[in-house]
């Protein structure tokens, strides 16, 4: 009798200790993959492709890409497939399944943006659109804009067995974000720690799109005696403090994020957290690079995420 009392508290824990990691594990959008969909202007257009997926289903459960208004009428949708990301167990890359992955939705409104397993929502993403007239009569056109999160958030990146290699700093911009009358400003970025200074862009970068346009660049501590200091993950978890990120344009700021170093850890948005609720809204953490740009080849990299809220 005791043996098998054993015996049920036994399965009773391991399935309980299951279901614990199952549901920390639950799948979800890579998200900068989402939000750097090819875009089309001219009709508020997305190319659904190449979307990485990480903690991936088992089963069969179809996959889905749609588009629904915030009433929940549907206005696109994309069937995906998976494939395997080489030997990156935990992630895979999205396709469009049999169809086209362009979708067109070529009207101004509020939108979400959702990757369903089956019939559920795994993430969603809010965005809306705004048409945009030509006023010059010899050039009309119509274009449409974007807003949602590419406004508010950014992440530092490094080679997961690389910590000594120098990290990139991604961000979006627009140069609706820019005082009017400002064209190609010249961008920089500055990292603060403390109120002080301790790594910026060693050359600045040029923003020319209305919408919002994708920005990686390395950046360099103080010089020291003998050279350029990159700044790495390494050397960023020897600091501790409150972390300040200002893009400027021109010299003259006009963009900062926020974030925290405690105890030599970067502190990323509750949103990384695996238990964050709701899990529609959870961020991961990792991505496998395809880029050949983030510092190593077909690799994964950490991501500390950061935003203008600093939460």
């Amino acid at each position: 009798m005791k043996q098998n009392t054993r015996l049920t508290v036994f399965v009773v824990l391991t399935l309980f200790m299951i279901s614990t990691v199952t549901s920390a594990q639950e799948p979800a959008a890579e998200f900068q993959s989402l939000l750097n969909m090819r875009y089309y202007e001219p009709n508020g257009g997305f190319l659904v492709d190449d979307l990485q997926l990480a903690f991936a289903p088992r089963g069969n459960e179809n996959i889905s890409f749609v588009v629904t208004r915030k009433t929940g009428e549907e206005v696109a949708r994309v069937p995906l497939r998976m494939e395997r990301l080489r030997t990156f167990e935990a992630f895979r890359s999205l396709h469009p399944n049999g169809v086209p992955g362009v979708i067109r939705i070529g009207q101004s409104g509020d939108f979400l943006m959702e990757l369903r397993v089956g019939d559920r929502t795994i993430t969603r993403m809010p965005i809306s659109l705004k048409e945009e007239k030509s006023s010059d009569p010899y050039n009309p056109k119509t274009t449409f804009v974007r807003e949602g999160p590419w406004r508010d958030v950014a992440y530092f990146s490094s080679p997961i067995d690389k910590p000594e290699t120098p990290m990139k700093f991604n961000f979006w911009m627009s140069l609706r974000e820019l005082p009017s009358g400002v064209k190609r400003p010249a961008v920089t970025v500055h990292v603060l720690l403390g109120g002080r200074e301790i790594a910026t862009t060693p050359s600045h970068v040029v923003a020319d799109y209305f919408d919002w346009q994708f920005f990686k660049v390395e950046l360099v501590q103080p010089k020291g005696v003998d050279a350029t200091q990159w700044l790495t993950l390494e050397s960023l978890k020897k600091r501790d403090g409150d972390l300040t990120i200002v893009l400027k344009a021109n010299g003259q700021p006009f963009k900062t994020y926020h974030a925290q170093i405690r105890g030599g850890n970067p502190v990323g948005l509750p949103r990384n957290q695996m238990e964050f609720e709701p899990h529609t809204e959870f961020i991961p953490t990792r991505l496998v690079d395809l880029s050949r740009d983030g510092g190593c080849d077909y690799c994964m990299l950490d991501l500390f995420w950061v935003s203008k809220a600093g939460r």
